[in-house]
């Protein structure tokens, strides 16, 4: 009995290591690769601004957390607003969500953030936020509330203002085109606060709500010496339709005799020259680096906390060249798009195919040259060839003779190793290929002459 127990427990405790270890690796299964994120955007899939943030949430996140499984939730509050708008919008975020459970939320611009501030624990209870694209946003609204960080979307108006009389010193008429949104209308507020210190230097005149060919109208009869600011998130035309920014504003800078300056980088190389801008796609990069602090667990607690927008100095280099805007009245760090590169890139391929036909042709003149030496290395071969071949056929004809030869001084005769004694001719023609042919000398011929004179004379006396 005793023995069956032991084995019943051993058994149990088998059993139980195991559950354990299969708890333990379907946590390990569901760890921070395999987190829900919902972004709410405010506005619609298109409209550049929230495109951008939500781009740079999406690509960081996804760097370091792939298998997020992220959700997408538009509002459309661009084109539609009110209260019954509102109360829809609630109706359905209750119906798709109130259920669901996610690890984080993301709110794009102010209308997403205003659902979660008044409906969050209702309808995601606390789950962690974070926001960015917030307009001028009051940290006073965050006082007793945990779980929710985010980026404040303030532009630096006042910076701006400040490079637009430096560069543009003789500036008397700053005309603001903006929309009448309560966007539009909180970035209005947040200008006129900054512009407060620069109104004894020029005169400043706001433009909202008026349709687009109204705007053109105005723009067109103005004066050198002004300046434009704009910031209109759309503009309607005739019919009432809503045109986006960029698409307004490109149709505004076209008719504009003067310089036109802003606040978000997303209006950059459609009109403006530049200034001090919010970059979008960086507050999403900076809120997807939130994100995966929260998700990665580092924050188990989180304070409710507003970080600084990360604005950039900007500018078009378009622009600038047709206003003559100077690149050196710029302040350093900043970034310059649309600007011609240097000579030697902008005709890189032009010096790239000179430099290849420039080698080709050396290849060419090398290879004739090689070919060319290699013709003469043979025909000097080959008359070595020939010159060493006749040398040799003269070698095979010559028999050398070397060494002391003994001769007799009287008789000219030559002794050979037998001590015999042999006429001149015939040993040197046994000792050589030399073959003689007999003559006679001058002195010779006088001597034989003389001696057979000689001969005569005695012959003839008696």
């Amino acid at each position: 009995m005793t023995t069956m127990r032991i084995k019943w427990l051993l058994s149990l405790g088998i059993l139980i290591s195991a559950c354990l270890l299969t708890s333990v690796l379907v946590a390990d299964a569901a760890g921070p690769g395999n987190k829900k994120v919902l972004v709410l955007n405010s506005y619609h899939s298109g409209y550049k601004g929230s495109d951008d943030i939500v781009q740079g949430f999406r690509d960081t996140l996804f760097t370091s957390l792939p298998e997020t499984e992220m959700q997408i939730e538009y509002l459309d509050s661009k084109h539609f607003n009110g209260n019954d708008f509102d109360s829809k919008i609630l109706d359905l975020l209750r119906f798709k969500y109130q259920r669901r459970h996610f690890d984080l939320i993301i709110s794009t611009d102010d209308y997403a953030f205003d659902i979660l501030d008044r409906h969050r624990k209702i309808i995601f209870g606390e789950t962690p936020v974070v926001f960015c694209g917030t307009n001028s946003f009051d940290s006073a609204r965050l006082i007793g509330k945990t779980g929710i960080i985010g980026i404040d979307e303030r532009p630096s108006f006042s910076d701006t203002l400040d490079l637009i009389f430096k560069i543009h010193p003789a500036t008397g008429n700053i005309v603001i085109i903006h929309d009448d949104s309560i966007t539009g209308r909180l970035n209005s507020g947040e200008f006129r606060l900054a512009a407060a210190p620069f109104e004894k230097r020029a005169k400043f005149s706001y433009l909202s709500g008026l349709r687009l060919d109204e705007l053109v109208r105005r723009v067109k009869l103005l004066q050198p010496g002004s300046v434009i600011v704009y910031f209109a998130s759309f503009a309607e035309d005739s019919s009432g339709e809503r045109i986006s920014s960029g698409e307004s504003l490109q149709t505004i800078a076209a008719a504009s005799p003067v310089p036109i300056y802003g606040g978000w980088e997303f209006n950059l190389g459609k009109g403006i020259v530049g200034g001090r801008l919010i970059d979008l796609h960086e507050h999403g990069v900076l809120s997807a680096k939130l994100a995966i602090r929260i998700l990665n667990g580092e924050w188990p607690v989180i304070p409710a906390s507003v970080i600084p927008s990360p604005n950039t100095y900007m500018f078009d280099y378009a622009e600038m060249r047709r206003f003559g805007v100077s690149e050196k009245l710029l302040p350093p760090g900043r970034i310059v798009i649309n600007k011609p590169p240097p000579f030697l890139w902008a005709h890189r391929f032009t010096i790239l195919m000179l430099i290849s036909s420039t080698l080709l042709v050396a290849l060419i003149v090398s290879f004739v040259q090689l070919v060319r030496s290699r013709k003469m290395l043979r025909i000097q071969r080959d008359e070595l060839a020939r010159h060493n071949d006749e040398l040799e056929k003269a070698l095979s004809t010559v028999r050398q003779l070397e060494g002391i030869i003994p001769i007799c001084m009287y008789c000219k005769k030559i002794r050979d190793d037998k001590e015999s004694w042999h006429q001149l001719e015939a040993y040197i023609t046994e000792h050589s290929e030399a073959v003689f042919s007999h003559g006679i000398c001058p002195a010779c011929t006088e001597t034989v002459m003389h001696k057979i004179g000689d001969l005569n004379r005695n012959r003839t006396e008696p």
